[in-house]
């Protein structure tokens, strides 16, 4: 004798409701399917296991017998159903894209995701690009610089936290003591840029442009890491959020000055598809990121 497991869970659906049309509708089967299966099932155990009554179904002994095994094999395949449906959701790594200005959250957001059971890449890039991936499904969240203006059709943002952007000068420097200063007394400095086009690069442009400074001499570098390195070797000044050469500024090589302007503050943000409700690999890295910021320094 085999019983086909489907028709148990059925059986004990039709159990369950008492009435066949019924646990059709719940099955998201024909009642002649319901029907059918039931039938097959009585054939192979050779009793009734079931009578209708005016008001549904009413089970037989064989059927009661019965029932508590149907009920087993249905717990059993809806357990082993939504298993695989977690581990299937779980498979696919999570892909975060990252601003090239919160890079060092890299390791605080893998390890956390990692403890949490999931697996995170990150990409990392300008902002800019970084939202067009989230756009166009390449990336489920990204963790960036909110750009001036709003985002663009079909993303959304959420806080994850801000910082002010100061004036980065060498250690020791004549502006080193201010605490503060208007951009105006950078003018003659050499002024180094890490990437042009740069979501904190627009900001910085904007800070200079609402100051109407232009430094006498300027250096696009391409990179923090090379900015962070200049700066710690005397070789120029840059604005630039304080988190990115923390390290330089624990080892004494570089100062922030506070910038004396309006609007010195960048935001960072996770950005989401709008449709975040319905896409749960978004959702559950949205929750993931901003979790972590118990554990950022910024």
């Amino acid at each position: 004798m085999r019983l086909d497991p489907d028709y148990l869970v059925t059986f004990s659906v039709v159990a369950e409701y008492g009435n066949i049309s019924r646990a059709a509708e719940a099955l998201r089967l024909s009642q002649p399917a319901v029907s059918g299966q039931l039938k097959a099932l009585q054939d192979v155990v050779g009793e009734r296991l079931y009578t209708r009554t005016a008001y549904g179904i009413t089970l037989t002994e064989a059927g009661q017998d019965l029932l508590g095994y149907a009920r087993v094999i249905a717990t059993t395949l809806s357990g082993a159903a939504e298993h695989l449906r977690t581990r299937q959701a779980r498979t696919r790594p999570l892909r975060l894209g990252l601003s090239w200005t919160l890079s060092g959250q890299a390791v605080s957001l893998v390890s956390g995701a990692h403890e949490a059971g999931h697996e995170v890449r990150v990409t990392s890039g300008h902002s800019t690009s970084l939202m067009e991936a989230v756009a166009s499904g390449a990336s489920d969240a990204a963790l960036i610089v909110q750009p001036p203006g709003p985002l663009p059709a079909g993303l959304e943002g959420h806080r994850f936290s801000a910082e002010d952007l100061c004036l980065l000068v060498p250690a020791g420097h004549p502006l080193e003591d201010r605490g503060s200063t208007p951009l105006l007394a950078a003018a003659q400095e050499v002024f180094l840029w890490p990437m042009v086009g740069s979501t904190v690069a627009r900001h910085a442009e904007r800070l200079l442009n609402e100051a109407t400074v232009l430094p006498a001499v300027q250096f696009e570098l391409g990179s923090l890491t090379a900015v962070r390195e200049a700066v710690g070797r005397g070789l120029g000044v840059t604005i630039l959020p304080p988190s990115v050469a923390r390290l330089e500024i624990e080892a004494g090589q570089v100062s922030p000055v506070l910038i004396e302007a309006l609007n010195v503050t960048v935001s960072y943000v996770v950005v989401v598809p709008s449709d975040v409700v319905v896409r749960p690999e978004a959702r559950r890295l949205l929750d993931l990121v901003l979790r972590s910021r118990r554990s950022t320094r910024l």
